[in-house]
């Protein structure tokens, strides 16, 4: 263990302290998961884990997000975002992701002012800086913290940490919202968003585990790391004709291989 990741948890913990109470915006990825257990052990019941449950959030991570919650022990809350009926959202352009921050930062300062909680935090770490990330400036809007990014932690110091504090999600991939599989400028439909969700489940148990499903319409492009690429080709048969069932008439597999945020590079956006 370093000394930066010493000094950097050490920081993170009197920041927290310091604010006394907190809802932590809790996905149920390792940032948001550290987060909420570095909040509980400094506050205890005085921290809450807020996961937001919507069409656009893929029912394993639903579930792993809860199972974990119930596991640690931590004071947790559902609810439910309306991100779908907003019309700025459906339409996905370059700023969905705002559209999507917006309603769930609004619904947690709604509820803090509710329970009486003064600081609505999220798991945003130094990493989230480089690229771009919309939702950002709903945290902002809202004013929503970022200790992770308070106290300098990079993705991989969050892992390092997570690790230590055997955290399921210490090694889990990347898992963002299902809306982020279709190329801007097609509309976000629930009909969509399930043919992703079946799809990615599906390779999952194959044992994909880092896996996209590129939604084109009636095109499915998978995007899997190039050292998978002899497994997805022996599987090729059946993995056709499942995603067909789904609703993809066309499969294809993306050669250039997994690459996160690939959407934003085929539309030339940078941060």
């Amino acid at each position: 263990m370093t000394t930066k990741i010493i000094n950097i948890e050490e920081n993170l913990k009197k920041i927290i302290s310091d604010m006394g109470n907190v809802i932590v915006a809790y996905s149920g990825g390792v940032d948001s998961s550290y987060l909420m257990d570095v909040s509980n052990e400094v506050l205890g019941d005085k921290a809450l884990a807020v996961m937001s449950f919507s069409p656009s959030v893929a029912e394993d991570d639903r579930q792993d997000a809860v199972s974990l919650a119930k596991k640690k022990n931590w004071n947790y809350k559902i609810i439910n975002t309306q991100e779908m009926e907003d019309e700025n959202y459906v339409k996905n352009d370059i700023n969905r992701c705002f559209f999507c921050k917006d309603e769930l930062y609004g619904k947690l300062v709604e509820l803090s002012d509710e329970l009486d909680f003064d600081w609505v935090l999220n798991g945003s770490n130094l990493d989230d800086k480089g690229d771009y990330r919309p939702g950002m400036n709903a945290a902002k809007l809202h004013k929503v913290r970022s200790p992770l990014i308070e106290a300098e932690f990079t993705k991989k110091d969050i892992r390092d940490y997570a690790e230590k504090r055997n955290l399921d999600t210490w090694d889990k991939p990347a898992s963002p919202c299902l809306s982020s599989r279709l190329p801007y400028g097609t509309k976000v439909t629930m009909e969509a968003l399930l043919m992703v969700s079946k799809s990615e489940k599906y390779l999952r148990s194959l044992g994909f585990r880092i896996v996209r499903v590129r939604h084109y319409d009636q095109k499915a492009l998978i995007e899997i790391p190039k050292d998978k690429f002899s497994e997805y080709k022996s599987n090729k048969n059946k993995i056709v004709k499942t995603l067909a069932s789904y609703g993809y008439s066309e499969v294809e597999l993306d050669n250039n291989g997994f690459r996160s945020g690939s959407l934003n590079l085929k539309a030339g956006i940078k941060k």
